[in-house]
């Protein structure tokens, strides 16, 4: 049996028993849990070779269950089981009687569980090779992120969760099921590889239906107003969610049928570009007027997944590295977003409060706090950087109208950071937070790995 299946595999039954756990022994257990997951997918990635592995044929359905470890699956899912563990290891001690604004007492293999089987939910998604099964892990992340935004029981928590819950299911039904079932219909198999052989009306149809259900997975407009409420979740989840899951699993998604059905009709990509055009102009609005540091984060991811989405819209319109650029935006995004979550989950930890006009900070996270920002504007050193240039540069050398969405991304771009510069200087000038060696270690961590990403993903690129 393929290694890699038990990578998603254990995480997911861990998270069942860690229900029944709490204290030290929920966290043991998640500990052991996501770390397994990370050994089992980088002694993957370091023996890699592709393959599709067919694991279950049912006549009149073709291939229901398999793998495809290619050079796009594997690095992401190393990015999303390196940063989950750094994210689950963070919980251990911001889940806690000491967190201000948030104390815990009791719960935590409740949380830890749903975690577990958030982490093993996506990186099943990842390797799915057939349609049915990238449904039933589409559907599992969505129950997993209702379990983790509602974890703190509050009135806000639960109508959020439902929230996220609802949204996304109401893009899979409208168009995952629906994109599915007319694939199904015309070639009799499940496997995605047999989406090559649809007619180009039918592929046009199938796109869109898939687009409308990534869109929704990411927080694209219309259909985004779940993802700010969402912060609702204790900041690790928020991390994971926006860093390594739910955004970038709808990107990925996109991005798969894409992979497999080129060449997509023109019109898909004008009808993709126009939704993210309002949805970076969204975003750039709402910049000015956010006061929560997590919800500022929200809608930076919102435009994040945008700029993702613009390698999958230049592959339509005839660029060779597109997918392979939106997933380099995918694992270098991965590790400052998670180091920008997690700071902010240092102020309601030390301080209470997320309102960054009452927030003092300097030292260690004051300085993390501002690089982080400034690293998702696309600011250097950090990875970001690097995969917007080349995300830019392709759009440009497409030209025509990819011009309007190059343009739009570098206006988010800069609103973002002069919003952050601005909020930054306000709030420097403070002491250095106190939290557990623990959390800071994950934080320093997380800013190392924020620098160095560029190197770590490269052969996304050039091929692994």
């Amino acid at each position: 049996m393929d290694l890699v299946i038990f990578s998603f595999l254990v995480p997911i039954l861990a998270g069942i028993f860690a229900f029944r756990l709490d204290g030290k022994r929920a966290d043991a257990l998640l500990v052991g849990a996501s770390g397994f997951s990370l050994l089992t997918i980088t002694y993957s990635l370091i023996t890699f070779t592709p393959r599709h592995v067919v694991l279950a044929e049912v006549d009149n359905f073709g291939e229901v269950y398999g793998l495809i470890v290619d050079d796009i699956s594997l690095p992401i899912a190393f990015v999303v089981s390196l940063v989950g563990f750094l994210f689950m290891l963070y919980s251990i001690d911001y889940l806690s009687p000491q967190n201000r604004e948030r104390p815990v007492r009791e719960g935590k293999g409740r949380f830890h569980g749903w975690m577990l089987i958030f982490l093993g939910s996506t990186l099943g998604f990842l390797f799915s090779s057939s349609m049915l099964q990238m449904l039933v892990f589409f559907e599992l992340m969505s129950l997993a992120c209702w379990g983790v935004v509602s974890f703190y029981g509050t009135k806000e928590a639960i109508r959020a969760a439902y929230k996220a819950l609802l949204m996304p299911n109401f893009g899979a039904l409208v168009g995952l099921y629906s994109a599915f079932a007319l694939a199904y219909l015309k070639t009799h198999d499940l496997s995605l590889l047999s989406l090559s052989s649809l007619p180009q009306d039918v592929k046009l149809l199938v796109f869109l239906g898939t687009m409308i259900a990534a869109f929704t997975k990411s927080a694209q407009f219309p259909l985004y107003s779940w993802l700010p409420d969402a912060m609702e979740a204790p900041t690790p989840a928020s991390a994971f969610l926006h860093g390594a899951a739910m955004i970038e699993m709808g990107v990925f998604l996109l991005a798969r049928v894409v992979q497999f059905m080129n060449p997509i009709p023109k019109t898909g990509g004008f009808i993709m570009l126009f939704l993210l055009a309002i949805t970076l102009l969204i975003t750039t609005i709402a910049y000015p007027m956010q006061k929560d540091a997590k919800r500022l984060l929200a809608y930076s991811t919102m435009a994040e997944a945008a700029v993702m989405y613009s390698g999958v819209l230049f592959a339509i319109f005839g660029s060779g590295l597109g997918i392979k650029l939106a997933m380099f935006q995918i694992f270098t995004h991965a590790f400052v977003k998670g180091l920008g979550f997690l700071t902010a989950g240092t102020f309601s930890y030390s301080l209470g409060t997320l309102n960054m006009g009452k927030i003092k900070v300097g030292g260690l996270v004051g300085t993390v706090w501002m690089l982080s920002l400034f690293g998702l504007a696309g600011a250097p050193p950090f990875g970001i950087f690097f995969s917007k240039a080349l995300l830019l540069r392709s759009g440009v050398q497409i030209g025509g109208i990819c011009w309007g969405i190059v343009l739009l991304i570098l206006l988010d771009s800069t609103v973002f950071f002069v919003v952050s510069a601005l909020r930054v200087r306000d709030m420097l000038g403070g002491e250095d937070l106190k939290v557990t060696g623990l959390m800071r270690g994950v934080i320093a961590i997380l800013a190392v790995l924020a620098v160095i990403a560029p190197a770590l993903g490269y052969k996304l690129i050039v091929g692994w």
